[in-house]
């Protein structure tokens, strides 16, 4: 009885843990590791940051 409920808690655990690998985001995504190790420095803003941008704002206009 008391080895069954550790493999209930083994169990759960394992897939607890593998839906929220697939519910918490990688962090370069989310802005944690995105600055490459330059000790909290900005990222550079990119021609095609911009023109992503661009196209983003155009789409909020549209769904408007």
């Amino acid at each position: 009885m008391k080895s069954d409920l550790w493999i209930v808690f083994a169990v759960t655990a394992g897939f607890l843990g593998f839906l929220m690998g697939y519910g918490v985001p990688p962090m370069q995504e989310v802005g944690i590791a995105a600055v490459g190790g330059h000790g909290g420095a900005p990222v550079e803003e990119t021609a095609e940051a911009d023109d992503a941008m661009e196209q983003f704002k155009d789409l909020q206009k549209m769904m408007e």
